[in-house]
């Protein structure tokens, strides 16, 4: 059998090429993303083999690329949370337990809807907080966890008109209910996460909520997983704002470096040893 090689410059059309592209499509179909390092592994070819693949999928339209790997296309609009919640999964269980090492006894937080906040709430143990949420499924586990004795405290429903399809109270009631409080940290999720641009989402009401929460905390936690990186939304949330924490999955793209050391902005990489 002859086994067609793959040019690794311009030239014919390489159906190994094609076959690979092709696997890159189904295995964003079943995770979500992919990354570089996965792919050289697969493939057993060189990052610029797997960057030439990734590179043609964007133009076709077919994956948006980001650090370390590419994430399937969503355009501008936002998954149900059903379909939310099985999204990088495992990524999320590891900045949730990360970042509930950050909460202190006896503080009063903000929860918001994104999914990835909502993980934080499972490592919430032995100790008495005061958490507001906007979200159904967080004020319902919170509630499970209280009455399992896994924290003691209270819990705030920041409610209004509920929207069904991502099962949060996003609207002007959820603002004036958030506009009682301070709190001592707010766990901020996002659609988005850019140098320049800041924190972004698919939705208006969702970024107004979280803008809210953030002039009305002491302490901004963003909780992001690595697809959102290099990705801006149409409804600005809030720029990066100086002695922020960002907890994500993955280390800060290398051009990040210096703004984060400017602005003492502390990135947290959920996997490395534990926060103090």
């Amino acid at each position: 059998m002859i086994i067609p090689m793959e040019w690794e410059g311009e030239g014919p059309v390489s159906l190994v090429g094609e076959e690979r592209k092709q696997q890159i499509i189904e295995l964003l179909a079943a995770k979500g993303k992919v990354t570089s390092t996965e792919l050289v592994q697969l493939f057993d070819v060189s990052k610029e083999s797997v960057r030439r693949y990734l590179d043609e999928l964007e133009s076709e339209g077919k994956l948006r690329k980001v650090y370390g790997g590419a994430v399937k296309l969503v355009g501008h609009k936002e998954p149900p949370h059903l379909e939310r919640i099985m999204l990088y999964r495992e990524e999320k269980h590891r900045i949730g337990q990360y970042a509930a090492a950050l909460v202190q006894d006896g503080e009063v937080l903000f929860l918001d809807e994104g999914t990835t906040a909502l993980a934080v709430i499972e490592h919430l143990n032995q100790c008495s907080l005061t958490v507001l949420t906007n979200s159904i499924p967080a004020a319902t586990l919170l509630i499970d966890r209280l009455n399992q004795g896994q924290f003691d405290g209270r819990v705030v429903m920041l409610g209004g008109e509920i929207n069904a399809k991502h099962a949060r109270c996003s609207d002007s009631v959820t603002e004036s209910l958030l506009e009682r409080y301070y709190v001592d940290k707010a766990f901020i999720s996002v659609d988005g996460l850019q140098a320049e641009a800041g924190l972004t989402c698919l939705d208006d009401g969702k970024a107004a909520v979280s803008r809210k929460a953030i002039e009305h905390a002491a302490e901004t936690i963003v909780v992001s997983d690595s697809s959102k990186l290099g990705l801006r939304h149409p409804y600005r949330i809030s720029p990066l704002q100086r002695n922020w924490h960002i907890v994500c999955d993955q280390a800060p793209p290398a051009d990040w470096i210096a703004m984060l050391e400017q602005s003492g902005i502390t990135w947290l990489t959920a996997g490395h040893p534990d926060p103090e």
